[in-house]
């Protein structure tokens, strides 16, 4: 489901390039409250309108304006450089830059594979008020196949919508696929080039975290969950896992383990290479004689797979992913752990972000991009985001009651695995799949 978020646009404002204090406008519950509704006709009609954007980057991350060949280079400039001559920001750009060349009233139509707009919503709230801007949002979102499907139909008709594009996964999957050559190319095809080089968090984030056509903006922390029943757990005095090596002892022997009729065949190979690579055992022999001492129980879906274990009807999962597990975890009515192995997988550019490289809006979508990884707005999306937290961990958290699921969370001893690398995990993984040893 689309949805569109309007407000007030009157308000007072300083001089451009100046921060500005957001007055009178209501939030995203404030809108919904109201019972607003907008019909396709009206949607289509916003999606295409109020552009701020006078170029637009090429494959090569230049920028090529009004549809000629005239570019403009995007390297060698430091933070803060003074506007170009047709009075674009220079890269590499820094939020205030960005923030000050935005109109009042800018859309941002922001296409997500989270399955939840309000998180997006949320963050343009916080972004708004953290930098005085008054950008207004549409956002889709759905799961990332359905992500991956529209931004295709919208490319091949010629109509692209989408400005900031997160989790698109079969998109995703399809650049991996191709290797790191092939790949690149594909990437150039679909999203804006030079994330790793024309924004000013270049230097500021990890390794492995930022890449020329995407960066990591959400999610941080473990990016892997191994699901526990409290209740079984302590009636049989079982032991809480460390390590996934752990669950050889004879302890864990005969036990009920919860698996969806889809198997991420990422989290199986990691899994599986890792906890191998500490023994004398191969992989698929590592991980067969590790199913073969559970019993199967199948489940419709991963969140159906916390809800059995939360009812004690299984045992365990033997992954989940933190966030889709963490609604389960935090209900009082269901006696379910979330266990974060020593370590646990990182997928680097977990929460992804990228720019459309048609995008209607690129320079609003620059700005939420860079806004989003400043610490002032990842520190408030864990008290003013819904359902989220911070890829940085480099927050000052004083003063924020975080509970202790996502506070073991983002505090979990990491393995990161950089974008290129996840594909052979997903190789292993999917050979180990193949065999049909997760099924009931």
């Amino acid at each position: 489901m689309t949805e569109h978020r309007s407000t007030d646009p009157e308000r007072g404002c300083d001089e451009r390039g100046d921060r500005r204090r957001r007055t009178g406008w209501p939030s995203r519950r404030a809108f919904l409250a109201t019972g607003a509704a907008v019909s396709a006709a009206s949607l289509v009609g916003c999606l295409g309108s109020g552009s701020t954007a006078t170029s637009t980057p090429d494959a090569g991350g230049a920028a090529t304006s009004g549809g000629d060949e005239t570019t403009s280079a995007g390297g060698g400039s430091t933070a803060g450089a003074s506007a170009t001559a047709a009075g674009e920001p220079e890269p590499p750009w820094t939020t205030e830059q960005l923030a000050g060349y935005v109109d009042d009233g800018a859309e941002v139509t922001i296409y997500a594979g989270t399955g939840d707009s309000q998180q997006w919503y949320d963050l343009v709230d916080v972004i708004n008020d953290e930098f005085g801007t008054t950008v207004e949002a549409t956002v889709f979102a759905s799961d990332g196949a359905a992500v991956s499907q529209r931004l295709l139909q919208e490319r091949q008709a010629g109509e692209d919508k989408a400005d900031v594009v997160s989790v698109a996964s079969n998109l995703r999957d399809r650049i991996k696929q191709k290797g790191r050559e092939e790949g690149t190319a594909y990437a150039k095809e679909w999203f804006e080039w030079g994330i790793d080089e024309n924004f000013w968090f270049a230097d500021a984030l990890p390794d492995k975290r930022v890449l020329p056509f995407l960066v990591s903006g959400f999610n941080g922390g473990a990016g892997v969950v191994l699901p526990v029943s409290t209740e079984i757990f302590e009636e049989q005095g079982l032991d809480y896992p460390e390590t996934y090596n752990d669950l050889f002892d004879d302890q864990y022997e005969g036990l009920e383990v919860a698996f969806s009729g889809y198997v991420s065949s990422g989290m199986i190979g990691w899994i599986t290479r890792y906890h191998a690579g500490q023994t004398e055992i191969g992989e698929m022999e590592w991980i067969r004689s590790l199913m073969d001492r559970f019993e199967v129980v199948g489940v419709n879906s991963h969140s159906a797979g916390m809800r059995e274990v939360g009812k004690g009807n299984a045992a365990m999962m033997l992954y989940n992913w933190p966030w889709a597990a963490a609604p389960f975890v935090k209900n009082e009515d269901l006696a379910v752990e979330g266990i974060f192995t020593d370590p646990a997988k990182r997928n680097a550019t977990e929460g992804g972000l990228s720019i459309n490289r048609n995008a209607p809006h690129p320079w609003v979508a620059r700005y939420f991009v860079s806004a989003m990884l400043e610490k002032s707005v990842q520190r408030r999306i864990l008290t003013d985001v819904t359902d989220q937290v911070p890829v940085r961990t480099d927050l000052d958290l004083s003063g924020i009651d975080v509970d202790p699921y996502t506070k073991r969370r983002l505090n979990a001893n990491l393995f990161p695995i950089g974008f290129w690398e996840s594909a052979e995990y997903s190789t292993l993984g999917q050979k180990a799949v193949d065999t049909g040893m997760f099924e009931p």
